[in-house]
């Protein structure tokens, strides 16, 4: 399976630096530019090599601003988008909708300890980390067993679940922290039996049964500064 995962592109509350976990804020023009250069470069793709798009499927989150984002990416595909809630973003409790300075004045030794350790279960209301994990281990596991191999799937999600989709992805014995950018491309090929492998087998130790691709990709935009 070819599966391309996306973060959406950028909000009003990106642009303030606002936290947003399940609160949703709308795409700015930048982020709907963002939005329609990814899919004018998806379809670009589908166009000069149609063999590697086949029976493309279309995931998001059913956050506003996943969908914004996948929409323009449905229509350029002529696909249509399946909604779903285990894409969401992870909630960030009483983070939500604010800005560092919010923080600062609210709920100033919860951020003191947060900035000091990272552990998101000292933050009220916030979803639970192992429940990440779990959610993102069964988004893997569903996409790989509702989708045959060689099936171009993509899914429109959010920057700080993708960090639970890839480590789920990876079989990482931990989660490492990266940054996803505004409509950056993740894109594996994978299959059901070659995720199952480890290195105790010799098809977990091949480089070819299972590829990264591409890694917080965002070449679309350049391209389109260009046109």
């Amino acid at each position: 399976m070819r599966l391309i995962l996306i973060r959406h592109a950028q909000t009003v509350a990106n642009d303030e630096g606002r936290w947003q976990g399940h609160s949703d804020y709308p795409l700015t023009p930048a982020g709907q530019a963002q939005a329609q250069a990814l899919a004018d470069a998806l379809a670009h793709e589908q166009a000069r090599q149609p063999g590697e798009w086949i029976n493309p499927v279309l995931y998001s989150s059913s956050l506003g601003r996943a969908l914004a984002t996948a929409r323009p990416i449905g229509q350029a595909l002529s696909v249509p988008i399946a909604s779903r809630d285990a894409l969401r973003e992870y909630d960030v409790g009483v983070f939500s909708g604010c800005t560092a300075t919010d923080l600062d004045r609210d709920y100033p030794q919860i951020i003191e300890g947060f900035r000091r350790d990272g552990h998101w279960d000292d933050v009220p209301q916030a979803e639970p980390v192992a429940a990440r994990a779990q959610r993102a281990e069964a988004v893997i596991n569903q996409l790989l067993a509702d989708h045959a191999d060689g099936q171009t799937v993509l899914a429109v999600t959010h920057g700080g679940f993708m960090q639970y989709l890839v480590a789920a992805l990876l079989g990482t014995r931990r989660i490492w922290g990266f940054r996803p950018e505004n409509t950056a491309r993740f894109e594996f090929t994978l299959s059901a039996a070659a995720q199952r492998e480890d290195l105790g087998s010799p098809g977990g130790l091949s480089t070819y049964r299972c590829r990264i691709n591409r890694f917080n990709d965002c070449a679309h935009l350049n391209s389109a500064s260009r046109r």
